[in-house]
């Protein structure tokens, strides 16, 4: 059985880490090494790459540990290519809330009691 990868919980300092995605002066697949680990919900990390950048503010999402780089890019190909076998189901489904958005009188979904409320409210105001 393959060993599962919980890549929610936060990476501890000097743990080696690899960009998962480019950033500025970091190209995607660069090896770093953790300095400062921080966050309680939302995990950053400042980290010193490999390339002689040093970087604060990493989100947690943006790095994954050395030793689960070859499993992360396996598990991104496979959501990807799940996510581009799914867009018939993706489009039927959007088309529901689409039609809502559209019959609401707005782009974006709001109801439209909410959008009647702001309207009195400017009214009253005189604005």
């Amino acid at each position: 059985m393959p060993k599962t990868i919980d890549r929610t919980l936060p990476i501890k300092r000097y743990r080696k880490v690899v960009a998962t995605v480019n950033l500025p002066g970091v190209p995607e697949g660069t090896l770093g090494k953790v300095r400062v680990a921080n966050g309680v919900t939302w995990y950053r990390y400042w980290v010193d790459f490999e390339n002689g950048v040093r970087l604060g503010q990493v989100g947690h999402e943006q790095v994954c540990h050395a030793s689960d780089w070859a499993a992360f890019q396996i598990d991104r190909a496979e959501a990807e290519r799940r996510a581009a076998e799914a867009p018939e189901e993706a489009a039927d489904g959007g088309e529901g809330d689409g039609g809502g958005a559209a019959a609401a009188g707005n782009a974006f979904g709001v109801p439209e009691h909410l959008l009647e409320r702001s309207r009195a409210a400017r009214a009253r105001l005189g604005a």
